[in-house]
């Protein structure tokens, strides 16, 4: 099955057509891999949110136990210096280049020494993401670094091919809508990054579609995309704990708006129970993740007092209902909807220190409010009770998790945490009954086209921008001044290089996915017409 495969039915495609339509398919994804290469050399190391803790925690935690030697003093395990030093000399200032960054080659002269802050020493988050970064671990940090952020592309990308190659046509708009959108430009930084929430996100937006198309699909299809939902499941429990959470609510999301009778989604709920019965699993054998859920979320990385049935209630909520406090997060909430677009105050990439032209938001925040009134001017009844379910997740979690955490919007849940949600929201939003994409009309496709393509191209500018020389120098070059930039890349591969590649692989994607597959399925339907009029 290819790209390009929006025909008639009952008309055969020639070999020659087939094999275009084939060649199509791998270009859009080498392009989708360039593009999001590019937003994987647009960061210096340690650019990504807490990348102290995250880096530590992969060159630590192996499938053999943990992998560096532990201080005899009980200081935590012996890392080198460059790891530590990658985030801690340029997070919160964005003003300062990554030149900052000393011996990310391997040559340190200096001695390991100890670092308590990572996930060896303190039970807070899975150890899959760590034991699989871990792998990749040799002497340059800068080399196990992008080989940790290509395979979560490539890991990303499979799973995708997957979904498009196993999905029924009712689903593949969906499919190829909902990431472009959802992703950019927060999404396109942390993807390619060595930030667990990578996979949270991969999980949760693969895995509502593999659970869509397994119910709506029989045979050998069936089957496999249920491999598919069991291996988003696994990188979700692997990543966050919050994810496999995420990842049940779109699955019974998914069960509702499957379109099969309800007997048959009754014979398939055999998934549910192996999901579930993961899912609980994972909780009870790690049960220090499940306090952070029930305890409430502390970036200080402090355990929670202790589980609901270990813990009095009376300390779990010390002093009762902080009233102002929730009156003021539920209304800012949706501040982290529009970070995730890259609306300010809280759309700031790496360390929530990158922020972003409005012209990002304008593009992206644009585009999905034009999507929201087509959406809503016919939606149906599992739509509109799809839509809404989803309104009210992205608005409670964040209210809830804030609440019993004393904590305001933005300081403690960022929007990064919801980005899961959102994709699958944004999926909810252009899936149609028919499969008929929401737009089919030249104008206004090319208008989300340009958006889009605009949006990724000065957000990832914008990044580039931030490591290379930090946010003091403005303008177009990228190469003159330059103070850092990648040691092991050949002398043509400069900063304006990628950054254009980056650009165009992504305004490639977006061409063929906003523009040439929506009119091929216009035209398609046009055809049916015409048949149906005739033989009428």
């Amino acid at each position: 099955m290819a790209l390009l495969e929006y025909a008639a039915p009952g008309t055969s495609s020639r070999p020659r057509q087939r094999m275009m339509k084939t060649l199509a398919t791998i270009g859009v994804f080498l392009a989708a891999f360039v593009g999001l290469s590019a937003w994987s050399l647009s960061t210096a190391v340690g650019g990504a949110p807490d990348d102290d803790f995250h880096l530590s925690s992969m060159w630590c935690t192996s499938f053999q136990g943990v992998d560096c030697e532990v201080d005899p003093d009980g200081n935590g395990v012996m890392i080198p210096p460059p790891l530590l030093v990658s985030s801690y000399c340029l997070y919160h200032n964005p003003q300062q280049s990554a030149g900052c960054q000393p011996f990310m080659d391997g040559t340190d002269p200096r001695e390991d020494f100890a670092f308590g802050h990572n996930n060896p020493m303190r039970n807070l988050n899975p150890d899959g993401f760590y034991q699989v970064g871990n792998l990749f671990k040799s002497d340059n940090i800068e080399s196990t670094v992008m080989s940790i952020r290509l395979f979560n592309i490539g890991l990303f990308l499979s799973l995708t091919l997957a979904l498009w190659l196993l999905l029924p046509l009712r689903l593949k708009s969906a499919l190829t809508w909902m990431w472009p959108i959802g992703l950019i430009p927060l999404g396109m930084f942390l993807i390619p990054s060595t930030n667990p929430s990578s996979w949270a996100i991969i999980a949760v937006g693969s895995g509502w579609l593999a659970m869509l198309g397994y119910l709506e699909t029989r045979g050998w299809k069936s089957y496999a995309l249920t491999g598919v939902y069991l291996l988003s499941l696994l990188l979700g429990a692997s990543a966050r704990i919050d994810s496999i959470l995420f990842l049940g609510l779109v699955s019974v999301l998914a069960v509702w708006q499957a379109q099969i009778p309800l007997r048959e989604i009754l014979k398939k709920t055999w998934i549910a129970i192996v999901a579930g019965v993961f899912v609980a699993a994972r909780l009870l054998t790690n049960p220090g993740n499940l306090e952070r859920i029930v305890g409430g979320i502390d970036t200080t990385g402090d355990q929670s007092e202790g589980l609901p049935w270990t813990t009095p209630a009376d300390s779990i909520l010390p002093g009762g209902v902080d009233w102002a406090l929730m009156w003021n997060n539920i209304w800012n909430v949706p501040g982290l909807w529009t970070g995730v677009f890259g609306g300010r105050p809280l759309g700031s990439l790496g360390w929530l220190d990158t922020a972003l032209p409005q012209i990002v938001f304008f593009g992206v925040g644009g585009t999905v409010l034009g999507l929201i009134f087509i959406a809503l001017k016919n939606p149906g009844r599992k739509k509109t009770v799809a839509l809404a379910g989803m309104i009210l997740a992205l608005w409670f979690i964040p209210v809830y998790l804030l609440q019993i955490s004393g904590a305001q919007a933005g300081s403690e849940f960022q929007p990064r945490y919801l980005l899961p949600l959102m994709v699958v929201a944004v999926g909810t939003l252009v899936l149609t009954d028919s499969g008929v994409p929401l737009l089919t009309d030249r104008p206004r496709l090319i208008a989300i086209f340009v958006a889009l393509t605009t949006a990724n191209a000065i957000a990832l500018h914008t990044n580039i921008r931030r490591y290379v020389t930090g946010i003091r120098v403005e303008g177009l070059n990228l190469n003159s001044p330059r103070e850092w930039w990648w040691g092991f890349l050949p002398d043509v591969m400069t900063p304006n290089v990628v950054w254009l590649l980056g650009s165009i692989a992504f305004g490639i994607v977006a061409w063929v996915l906003f523009v040439k597959l929506p009119l091929a399925h216009a035209e398609s339907e046009a055809h049916l017409k015409t048949k149906a009029a005739v033989g009428a």
